[in-house]
């Protein structure tokens, strides 16, 4: 009877330390996914033999995943058929397209048919990233984590490296660190006086670095509205890049639940309606003054900056550029990555000059489909986003928000190639998840 006590005492013993096993090696890939979803999220400039860093590591880690994977989602499959569709249609495109630029000059990456085949690959990382994304969650649901608890591990990660980031800006901006030739900072105004420092990490510029930590707090508000810290750090981090994307982006979101909050209610909705629009398009038309000004100003500052690349390239010279670009191309669009190779074509210049460097126009998101693929690869873009909200939106909140949030965020430029975007998708094709979860393990 004593053996028969001992052994169970044994067993019990036994099963605890295999189950603390199992929770710590759960919470240690659960830190391993956090990790790699920050290096995805913030790396967008470093390069590894002209491959971007945070695009290398999601392509190597997609064999493993299809070899592991019993199956993938089907709306995951659509976008990479999607993906080459573009990629034949650009092909097909390129046989009676002329290129107004020396491409041959260039690094072979930039050449024509292998711009576009780059350009493909870098959607190849966005699926596979969507992909490791749907893949852990469902992984970490099975093991008794919610989405909530899994999503904060991996805001919590960023959180961290923001204050980095806040307490360096400090020292810059307090002159104990010089900000010449910094990384995570620059001068945005180098012609004045005094310098205008704008926080960019390790994005190209401050815009797209407050688009992206504008997404961090819409994604914080989703799992945790009374996450007060995350947000508050999220939202310094904007204001310090100087984002005007990011703060449209914050304040769209922010009408968009107030209005989710009195939608129930007939007559109040209306009101709320008319007044959100308004306000959201008054402070959108506010921050994007500097570009409004600086395009009805270009006709006669050209008389004197016609040299001048930063003025005849970029943003302002795509204002002129893409309206000509859709109206000639309008069905079937420019083609994967060939902006810079045929914006020198007489049709689309307008009043600019050629120029004989890459240029990339640096509007981003749904505009850039449109521009890149015409009419047809906007459409099937949006009809797949529609089919996932569809399919998920009627049993998940999450699943809803997270795909209102991936189309505002597009709406207001993001690159289509930055990998954090996708992960909203990832994010809202995992199995549902009631809002209310509060419960991080499984009792």
């Amino acid at each position: 009877m004593i053996i028969r006590i001992k052994k169970i005492k044994n067993l019990k013993i036994k099963t605890k330390y295999r189950a603390g096993l199992t929770i710590q090696k759960s919470e240690g890939l659960l830190l391993l996914f956090s990790i790699y979803c920050f290096l995805c999220f913030q790396i967008t400039e470093l390069k590894v033999a002209n491959i971007k860093f945070n695009e290398l590591i999601s392509l190597l880690v997609l064999p493993y995943f299809l070899i592991k994977a019993k199956s993938i989602n089907r709306y995951l499959l659509y976008f990479l058929t999607y993906f080459a569709i573009l990629l034949l249609l650009t092909f097909i495109k390129n046989l009676t397209q002329e290129f107004y630029l020396d491409y041959k000059s260039l690094s072979i990456l930039r050449w024509p048919y292998f711009i576009s085949l780059s350009r493909f690959i870098e959607y190849l990382s966005c699926f596979t990233f969507a992909l490791i994304t749907y893949k852990s969650y469902n992984y970490f649901k099975a093991k008794g984590y919610t989405k909530k608890y899994i999503t904060e591990k991996l805001l919590w990660v960023n959180a961290y490296f923001s204050l980095i980031l806040i307490v360096f800006y400090i020292l810059y901006y307090l002159g104990i660190l010089s900000y010449h030739n910094a990384t995570i900072i620059y001068d945005a105004a180098p012609y004045l006086p005094e310098p205008i420092l704008r926080l960019r990490a390790y994005f190209i510029e401050g815009g797209p670095l407050g688009l992206f930590y504008a997404f961090l707090f819409c994604i914080t508000s989703i799992v945790n509205k009374r996450a007060y810290f995350l947000k508050s750090v999220f939202i310094l981090v904007i204001i310090l890049a100087k984002s005007k994307a990011g703060i449209i982006a914050v304040v769209g979101w922010l009408f968009y639940i107030i209005y989710l909050k009195f939608r129930s209610k007939s007559i109040t909705k209306y009101i709320i309606f008319l007044i959100i629009v308004p306000v959201f398009l008054a402070t959108a038309v506010k921050v994007a003054d500097n570009y409004v000004e600086t395009y009805q100003q270009t006709a006669v500052l050209l008389k004197d900056r016609a040299d001048d690349n930063n003025f005849v390239m970029g943003r302002t010279a795509a204002f002129y550029i893409v309206p000509n670009m859709i109206y000639y191309n309008p069905v079937f669009g420019i083609g994967l990555g060939n902006y810079s190779l045929v914006r020198n074509d007489p049709r689309y210049l307008d009043i600019l000059p050629p120029v004989n460097d890459w240029d990339l126009p640096g509007l981003g998101g749904l505009i850039t489909l449109l521009v890149e693929n015409g009419i047809i690869g906007l459409s099937l873009f949006l009809a797949i986003v529609f089919l996932i909200h569809r399919k998920y939106a009627k049993y998940s909140l999450l699943a809803d928000r997270s795909i209102v949030l991936f189309l505002l965020i597009c709406c207001l430029g993001v690159q289509l190639y930055f990998l954090y975007i996708w992960f909203l998708i990832g994010f809202a094709i995992t199995s549902p998840d009631d809002l209310s979860q509060n419960l991080h393990v499984k009792a």
